[in-house]
């Protein structure tokens, strides 16, 4: 039991190491260069790199049983996605306006993904952060946290993990909580309804990707 909790606990240590180094290089590699731009080469590079990783969680998914090659009900995803989106809009609002009420409308997690983006193309920036950065959260923390090391207590998990989702994204004012707390509770609530992550992830996907096209405009 107890090395089964420890191999769980690795795996998990794995993919939280791969999603921060995903993060950090994708940073790094323009401060490396004189120009400060992210040139063909290190494109290319961060890349192979970027659809390793990801393929390593996929592989971690299959697994532990996380995926399935059931078809996926398109029209109860964009039903789920739809109403999902809704509501992360007026918890965005609401902690606007509860940013402005406090005097402390800082957004740590937003400022410093800015900072790490800042000087990647665009194509990139969606991809990375629209696409395979909210399947990895999803496997982490909706997966391998609340569904693989918690196990039969799912429900005691799911709030745990969001938790934890909401502390990775310096969820610690009160806006903040507000924004990523309604965020993490639905995609929580996404999964345990539908049990199957696919949903979950696929809201995730299309939230981020929205904000990701939205920061053209801003």
């Amino acid at each position: 039991m107890f090395k089964q909790v420890m191999k769980k606990i690795g795996v998990i240590v794995l993919a939280l190491t791969l999603l921060i180094l995903d993060l950090t290089l994708l940073g790094a590699f323009p401060l490396l260069t004189q120009d400060g731009k992210f040139s063909l080469v290190e494109q290319i590079g961060y890349g192979i790199w970027a659809l390793g990783s990801l393929a390593i969680f996929i592989v971690i998914a299959y697994r532990f049983k996380l995926l399935s090659l059931k078809e996926i009900n398109w029209r109860r995803l964009v039903a789920i996605a739809s109403l999902n989106l809704v509501i992360f809009f007026l918890g965005d609002l609401l902690g606007y306006f509860v940013g402005q009420l406090t005097h402390n409308a800082t957004m740590e997690n937003q400022d410093a993904l800015n900072a790490i983006f800042a000087h990647v193309p665009f194509y990139l920036h969606l991809v990375v952060a629209g696409f395979i950065i909210p399947i990895m959260e999803e496997i982490i923390f909706r997966g391998l946290l609340a569904k693989v090391l918690f196990g039969k207590y799912f429900k005691t998990g799911l709030v745990i993990s969001s938790l934890l989702f909401m502390a990775g994204h310096s969820a610690f004012t009160l806006q903040t909580i507000v924004i990523y707390g309604i965020m993490s509770a639905g995609l929580a609530i996404t999964y345990y309804k539908t049990k199957r992550i696919e949903y979950s992830m696929g809201v995730h996907i299309l939230n981020n990707s929205i904000v990701v096209l939205l920061s053209l405009f801003v």
